[in-house]
């Protein structure tokens, strides 16, 4: 009888341990990121944050290689000008490009 209380206890911690290192795993490292995030190194390092995604004429992280629209997003539009005249680019909601391409952007 004591020898199977161990075996149960020492079960029930092993699926304890198991439990809460799988949720520490399955855990987005985004977890923060809300709204649209642009990246610089390729979706590595976080550059400018808009919880808010802005529908107004703002200008592109100079550094910014990449986006993410996380929420509130439908598209990205990026311009070549920094007043958002001319030809807008529909990048999406996952992209990457070159640094510098884009002066400004807006979302919709």
């Amino acid at each position: 009888m004591r020898r199977r209380t161990t075996r149960v206890g020492a079960t029930l911690a092993m699926s304890a341990t198991m439990t809460i290192g799988l949720g520490v795993v399955a855990s987005p490292a985004s977890a923060q990121d809300i709204g649209l995030v642009f990246y610089s190194g390729h979706l590595k390092n976080k550059v400018a944050q808009f919880p808010v995604p802005p529908t107004d004429c703002t200008p592109m992280p100079t550094s910014a290689d990449s986006h993410i629209g996380w929420s509130g997003v439908e598209n990205v539009y990026a311009y070549s000008t920094s007043d958002c005249t001319g030809v807008g680019w529909g990048l999406g909601t996952l992209r990457t490009y070159e640094a510098g391409r884009w002066l400004s952007f807006r979302t919709v």
